[in-house]
């Protein structure tokens, strides 16, 4: 069972190296100042619209809510089904420095809701996020994300087994995207993870690769069939291209838009009772929309992320499977000066990876 008193454990002792680091730092501005001018040119880039502070040790902490609904229709019978997570909300902490970053998500008690209070008891929801840049243009992200315990909305009536089985529905999902930012003076990671500043208004396309691998257990259950679902595990590879664009306001402030369409493909393999698997393979349609609004100075950083996205399937026995999203992200952060042991650490890596210029 999830030990909920892990992640905080990993946020203190993480709370703790990065003030020792920032105690051993010394104020060397000259130095970043050179390192943001090598950088703009090595990746030939106008550094009159976009600075780079991945030398600095950006810090943040997180509310991260993420209201989520996995639905199952029956085209046929008109069967529907809706699961959102019941610990929904989560807060977290991250680090990014260079070309990596981390992040911890996770649901305290305090911030779990639903009116059947044993079903609170035993919900939980965990989320990790790793980043990395293998150059200025080419972008990485891997997702962790655990679930346990749902709200259930249904338009037939379930019997108590089986609203039961729904609630302690299991869900894991392990995904990451591949991305290719097309206009150098365009800064993604200004609102992407703040370890950039954009300077100038740009936008740029962003075409996206997506790939995912899930497992839900307990599943949804095919209400008026014999069928029970107790395990779902799904693949999902999808192409997208995408637009953005960062209007600065005032200097300091900035105001994100971007869309990102994509189709891929489904392929589901259900796991049912007493009876063998069954697999669909299907067209997977997808939408992901995105705002975002905040402060960016040197030092300090805050803002505010909105996100919508959809993924939409239909198997051949008629039955749509979608999984929709909103989500909204407050972050407040802060940049260190790093210090020499971690450019040396880090230093050896980029030079044996081939990152470092």
């Amino acid at each position: 069972m999830f030990d909920k008193t892990i992640p905080m454990r990993a946020l203190h002792v993480l709370m703790l190296l990065l003030i020792n680091c920032q105690l051993a730092a010394q104020n060397l501005d000259e130095y970043y100042l050179s390192i943001q001018k090598r950088h703009a040119e090595a990746f030939d880039y106008n550094p009159e619209y976009r600075v780079n502070y991945i030398e600095n040790i950006a810090i943040k902490t997180l509310y991260y809510s993420d209201i989520a609904v996995y639905q199952f229709r029956s085209l046929d019978t008109g069967t529907n089904i809706e699961l959102n997570p019941v610990a929904e909300s989560l807060i977290g902490f991250s680090m990014d420095y260079k070309w990596f970053g981390l992040t911890l998500s996770f649901a305290p008690d305090f911030l779990l809701s639903s009116e059947d209070q044993n079903l609170v008891k035993n919900s939980r929801s965990l989320k990790i996020d790793l980043t990395g840049f293998y150059s200025d243009q080419w972008g990485q992200s891997l997702t962790i994300l655990f679930n346990k315990g749902f709200n259930v909305d249904f338009s037939t009536d379930l019997s108590p087994e089986e609203i039961k089985a729904l609630q302690n529905t299991e869900f894991q999902y392990y995904g990451g995207s591949t991305f290719f930012i097309v206009n150098q003076n365009f800064s993604y990671r200004a609102n992407f993870n703040q370890t950039e500043r954009q300077l100038k208004s740009a936008g740029s396309f962003l075409p996206r690769l997506t790939y995912a691998y899930s497992v839900t257990k307990p599943d949804l259950t095919a209400v008026n069939t014999d069928l029970l679902a107790k395990k779902i595990r799904s693949f999902d590879l999808i192409a997208d291209l995408g637009y953005y664009y960062n209007f600065v306001l005032h200097k300091k402030w900035y105001l994100t838009l971007g869309a990102q369409p994509g189709v891929g493909f489904n392929y589901t393999n259900y796991e049912v009772v007493d009876s063998p698997s069954e697999a669909f393979a299907s067209i997977n349609f997808a939408f992901n929309g995105e705002a975002g609004l905040g402060y960016n100075s040197y030092r300090w950083f805050f803002g505010l992320t909105g996100n919508w996205r959809n993924y939409n399937n239909t198997n051949n026995e008629n039955d749509q499977i979608n999984r929709d999203s909103a989500y909204f992200l407050l972050h407040l952060g802060y940049r260190f000066n790093d210090n020499k042991p971690m450019r040396k650490a880090f230093g050896w890596v980029e030079q044996t990876l081939g990152l470092d210029y």
